[in-house]
């Protein structure tokens, strides 16, 4: 079976947001990458990340973070461009701090990379023509 590589949301309760949970996930024979993090010790912190591993200790691996008091999310395609609805204004692209999205200097049109995505939220903001939304209107 080969590698997966999901996205995730977590929401660390206060009691939590200074204990080493995610540096545990080395155990799990998982790779991971921190995309953003609000974190404080006492106050409730969200990050969100990248993890890359086989299927089962993809599994294993969240199990023990919500054994552990932390809140996930999985997100699958959360930022949804409609071209139908795109103007092709690039105003989404300047706003893209990794790249996700660029104009095709061929065609002039959007193209959109959701692997590089890191949901920051900052396209769904910055569209005039409201074709980029959140999957669930909520992005951490």
């Amino acid at each position: 079976m080969g590698e997966k590589k999901i996205k995730v949301g977590l929401l660390f309760p206060p009691e939590k947001a200074d204990k080493p949970v995610v540096t545990n996930l080395v155990k799990y024979n998982l790779s991971f990458n921190i995309l953003k993090a609000y974190i404080s010790p006492g106050k409730t912190g969200t990050m969100m990340m990248e993890l890359k591993g086989q299927g089962e200790d993809l599994d294993r691996s969240l199990a023990y973070l919500e054994k552990e008091g932390i809140q996930v999310k999985v997100y699958t395609d959360s930022v949804i461009h409609d071209e139908e609805k795109c103007i092709n204004c690039g105003a989404c692209t300047a706003v893209c701090p990794s790249g996700a999205l660029v104009m095709n200097k061929e065609t002039w049109e959007l193209e959109f990379d959701m692997d590089a995505c890191l949901l920051c939220g900052h396209c769904v903001r910055a569209c005039p023509a409201r074709a980029i939304k959140s999957f669930d209107d909520a992005v951490l």
